[in-house]
């Protein structure tokens, strides 16, 4: 499992791996903790009903009868009740997925500081076939990707897309094959702060990502709680280049080099 110690390292991986295939091909998610499974939300929640399944059914039918009431149009099908059901929180067994690399690294890196997270890259090619769309998203007997028609402010500026799991209690790694496959990253605890300052930097934040007063207020709140660990960085190599002279370089000025190297060649244009 490579570590990832910095955006240009993760950049190049990115590249390298999944950017040679048209987008769409692979789609990414993030996770604040290494430890955690591909397991939806309707399948981790304790219930006190006799199954998973009759606790889920509960869920969704109470949301779609209670909900009526405070939307101004209704979802066609059950499939889009249950992009909706997810995007307000209910447990639902849909996973979110992002076209954005950059975007899953983010919630990999936004909470538990002390706690080495995980960005999962999943490669799978089709969409979820009109039969089965047809059909109930509770009778599906694999996992299928799911792009819904009611497309939310939050799922445009994440680049979102769903992955909806067929077993409610195991990890969606260990229920597909074909022509589906998984790999995943390790962030390592220690460089979270400085991967979220770089992506904020690179326009990856709280408000940009939740494009709404409580994304905003969050997004402030978090940039003053911090200092750039490039000035720290700097000052430090400021002062040991006192004594190394000229060789020592700052690590900004490495990761602009490294990210320009990504970049396409146009002199020949």
């Amino acid at each position: 499992m490579l570590d990832v110690n910095s955006i240009e390292i993760f950049l190049h991986h990115a590249y390298a791996s999944y950017f040679a295939e048209p987008r769409g091909t692979w789609i990414f998610r993030g996770h604040s903790d290494l430890r955690y499974d591909l397991i939806p939300s309707v399948g981790r929640h304790s219930h006190t009903l006799k199954t998973r399944q009759r606790y889920e059914r509960s869920l969704f039918d109470v949301f779609r009868r209670e909900a009526q009431g405070f939307l101004a149009a209704l979802p066609a099908t059950e499939w889009e009740w249950l992009s909706l059901a997810q995007h307000h929180g209910l447990p639902t067994r849909l996973l979110d997925w992002t076209h954005n690399p950059l975007v899953a690294l983010y919630f990999a890196v936004e909470a538990q500081p002390e706690t080495d997270g995980r960005v999962f890259a999943l490669r799978c090619l089709a969409k979820t076939p009109e039969a089965v769309r047809a059909a109930s998203p509770f009778s599906i007997t694999s996992p299928v990707k799911y792009y819904p028609n009611i497309v939310t402010p939050r799922i445009r500026a994440q680049e979102g897309v769903f992955v909806v799991s067929a077993e409610l209690e195991r990890p969606l790694d260990t229920t597909f094959d074909g022509d589906w496959r998984i790999e995943s990253l390790r962030i390592p605890a220690d460089r979270k702060p400085h991967l979220r300052y770089e992506l904020f930097r690179l326009g990856i934040h709280g408000s940009s990502l939740f494009p709404d007063v409580d994304g905003l207020a969050a997004r402030i709140r978090w940039q003053h709680s911090i200092t750039s660990p490039f000035i720290e960085h700097d000052e430090a190599m400021a002062a040991a280049g006192d004594s190394l002279g000229s060789d020592a370089e700052p690590e900004k000025q490495n990761l602009i080099t490294g990210m320009l190297k990504l970049l396409p060649d146009t002199s020949q244009a």
